[in-house]
């Protein structure tokens, strides 16, 4: 009888000093930095990050009685908000997928066989849940930071020591809250729409006539802007741009604003009178004119063509 309560207190004691406690950590969760029509578009990818609770030690077993449970609330409900109002909703989820996502003040248990399964968090060793999240609808939002806070309460009982019989015989039980910070940094950006200006066909450089096309412009919502037009080929667009016809002959011309006789280039901008509204498709119109130099000499026939860019600052 002496040999063998030996013999049992003996497995107690090697499988006790062999595992370690369960814990809350810190931790913070961070999207992308992103443009606000990346935000708009809902293209800004997923994050993750650990849900604030680890488990260390050399057994961990998955038992019937264990449980890791977390409750989490959101201190925006679940939407980043910036210091003026704004916000970007979001979705937290324990899978990847969202399969199994979290609710204001509602738990889920990373026991749950199928998470478990699904997840693939326990190696025998270790125990480190994650948490998951994306944006959630398409938020039109002025550039900046935009955060939100997560407080997840941890409930746990977990074995981590199994004696003969595979009998749990060292469990760890308790509770704990972690505090997960969730940022995202918006930046602005613009977009352009810029079509094709063609003063059509003509015999002599005086008969062409005047020839107008609307350039439309949008930034992030609030962002204020101004729009140049590049000097094209010719390199400056003083007095004149040019059109060339890839034979070394060029066509005097050049573009103004509305008023139709103020040169429109990049050391003279238009601001915007509106800032920016954040459309995907640009909205707010930008007239440009341009005339052929009529007091040039006629060059040979040909097509002639050049290239202006568009450059929005903001």
């Amino acid at each position: 009888m002496m040999l063998r309560a030996l013999l049992l207190l003996f497995a107690l004691l090697t499988t006790g000093q062999a595992s370690a406690a369960c814990a809350v950590t810190s931790s913070s969760m961070a999207f992308d930095t992103s443009s606000s029509y990346a935000v708009r578009q809902s293209t800004v990818a997923a994050t993750s990050a650990s849900a604030g609770f680890r488990c260390n030690g050399s057994v961990i077993t998955v038992l019937g009685g264990n449980s890791a449970r977390a409750t989490m609330t959101s201190a925006n409900g679940f939407r980043l908000s910036n210091a003026a109002g704004d916000s970007i909703a979001y979705t937290v989820s324990a899978d990847p997928n969202g399969a199994y996502p979290f609710t204001q003040g509602g738990s889920i248990d990373y026991f749950n066989p199928t998470l478990l399964s699904l997840l693939d968090i326990l190696n025998g060793s270790s125990f480190a849940p994650q948490i998951h999240a994306r944006l959630n609808g398409a938020a039109n939002v002025a550039a900046g930071t935009y955060t939100d806070t997560l407080t997840v309460q941890w409930s746990w009982t977990v074995c981590r020591g199994v004696g003969i019989g595979g009998i749990c015989i060292l469990s760890d039980s308790g509770t704990g809250i972690a505090i997960i910070p969730v940022s995202i940094t918006v930046t602005r950006d613009c977009r352009i729409d810029a079509p094709a200006l063609s003063f059509g066909t003509a015999a002599l450089a005086s008969q062409f006539a005047e020839a107008t096309q609307t350039i439309r412009a949008d930034c992030t919502r609030d962002t204020a802007y101004s729009v140049r037009l590049t000097a094209g080929g010719n390199g400056s667009a003083r007095p004149w741009r040019a059109m060339r016809d890839g034979q070394g002959n060029a066509l005097r011309y050049n573009l103004y604003r509305a008023d139709g006789t103020t040169i429109w280039d990049e050391s003279n901008p238009i601001a915007s009178t509106v800032n920016g509204t954040g459309s995907l498709i640009p909205v707010t119109p930008f007239v440009v004119r341009a005339r052929i130099d009529a007091g040039q000499a006629t060059p040979p026939p040909g097509v002639y063509q050049d290239t202006v860019s568009v450059l929005i600052s903001f």
